[in-house]
């Protein structure tokens, strides 16, 4: 039996179903019973293919999205930590600031200091011991009245204490006599 070209078959198909027997009926009601199942293994096939496909779908969306979270949480913390660390940078250089201004400070303040030792009143003992000069400096705080008798009273100590007992230890040779602020002298 041959076939018109409008009864060409699908490629694939098995030809030995084809008008195995003589009624053509049960050969053609045959036929789409094959083509039904043939049909039918495909569907399933596709099926099976797309659920597999799906699960590898949700798996790699599962993925990406514990890669997201974790991403996430890193930049949570990075994000966290650059705070901290300008917290702690701009501590840091307020520090360093309130150190270089109390550097700047000791440093005139040392100046200062060594600038008072050079001018500072040098008393040397004369052939003359009654004719020593001293030039003492005192702070001034309080009532006036109350300078005048500490000066009094600091240049009593000078001349009777201080001075005789400096002349004996040194002799004739120059001495510095410095005023440390300490309580008892600026009283």
């Amino acid at each position: 039996m041959s076939l018109h070209p409008a009864q060409a078959l699908v490629p694939g198909f098995p030809a030995a179903f084809l008008y195995a027997d003589g009624s053509s009926v049960e050969t053609l009601l045959t036929n789409i019973q094959g083509l039904l199942k043939v049909a039918l293994e495909n569907a399933r096939l596709q099926e099976k293919q797309l659920q597999q496909e799906r699960r590898e779908l949700k798996m790699e969306l599962y993925r990406e999205r514990e890669i997201r979270e974790s991403l996430e949480r890193q930049l949570t913390s990075e994000l966290h930590s650059r705070v901290t660390i300008q917290r702690r940078l701009r501590k840091e250089k307020k520090a360093k600031r309130r150190l270089q201004e109390a550097l700047q400070y000791e440093c005139r303040r040392r100046e200062q200091v060594e600038q008072a030792l050079q001018h500072s009143h040098i008393v040397t003992h004369a052939d003359n011991r009654q004719g020593a000069g001293l030039n003492v400096e005192v702070e001034h705080s309080g009532a006036p009245e109350e300078n005048s008798t500490l000066q009094g009273k600091s240049y009593d100590i000078l001349d009777n204490f201080m001075l005789p007992t400096l002349w004996e230890q040194f002799g004739d040779n120059p001495f510095l006599s410095q005023h440390d602020c300490a309580p008892v002298l600026k009283a």
